[in-house]
């Protein structure tokens, strides 16, 4: 009995010089980040070689970017995942967009859309040798701060010829926490992902990932 005390103790005296330890790192060490007012202006775009994503900002709406999306032939697009707060409509302008949406695989032609409510899994991508190109009517197409964040995803993970490992990308993200809108659908339930980016910030932190590279932004 008295060994479990002690391991309990033990357990909770790491934890807490953990979680300390990185509460101070971030408050002595607090990383920069730029003022999103005025960051993003028309005609920047945010591109991504490893998912075939290329976002051209057409306005900027308080904090709203409306942006137009090329996807690149054959681009396979990103992972499986969900917002919890806000929705994606896509209106497909010209070429064939396929996309998972709870599972289910639909294409969406030349004037067809569709609205992905938030908490649903879903995957947009080309499965044909033409661009697609997907413009919402509506102009808040993407919330300033996930596009910030986004900006900063596309340059980390370009940096890797064949893309980050999981790992890394969840080290990544953990440095955003829950900021970075954008969750694994076949991940661990909503509550643990969240869990896992708060244990894990210190350990990216002194692993030299950042929630800001200088390098990386939209392109201009």
């Amino acid at each position: 009995m008295r060994m479990v005390v002690k391991i309990g103790l033990v357990t909770v005296i790491i934890v807490s010089l953990y979680f300390g330890g990185g509460y101070v790192i971030h408050s002595l060490f607090p990383e920069k980040q730029p003022d999103l007012n005025g960051y993003f202006k028309p005609g920047d775009r945010l591109v991504s070689r490893y998912e075939g994503f290329d976002q051209t900002a057409l306005a900027v709406d308080g904090e709203w970017l409306h942006t137009r999306l090329e996807v690149a032939p054959l681009a396979g697009g990103p992972p499986e995942h969900f917002h919890e707060h806000f929705a994606e409509t896509f209106t497909v302008k010209s070429g064939t967009l396929s996309i998972l949406v709870d599972g289910e695989k639909k294409t969406l032609k030349a004037g067809e859309s569709i609205t992905i409510p938030p908490m649903t899994r879903h995957k947009p991508f080309n499965e044909t040798n033409e661009t697609v190109i997907v413009e919402s009517d509506d102009p808040k197409t993407i919330p300033m701060k996930f596009a910030y964040i986004l900006s900063q995803l596309y340059g980390f993970m370009d940096t890797y010829p064949a893309g980050p490992s999981v790992p890394e990308m969840v080290m990544q993200l953990s440095t955003y926490g829950n900021e970075a809108d954008s969750w694994l659908a076949d991940g661990p339930p909503l509550s643990v992902q969240k869990a896992m980016r708060v244990a894990l910030a210190p350990t990216a932190r002194l692993m030299g990932y950042s929630n800001h590279y200088e390098q990386f932004g939209p392109k201009r």
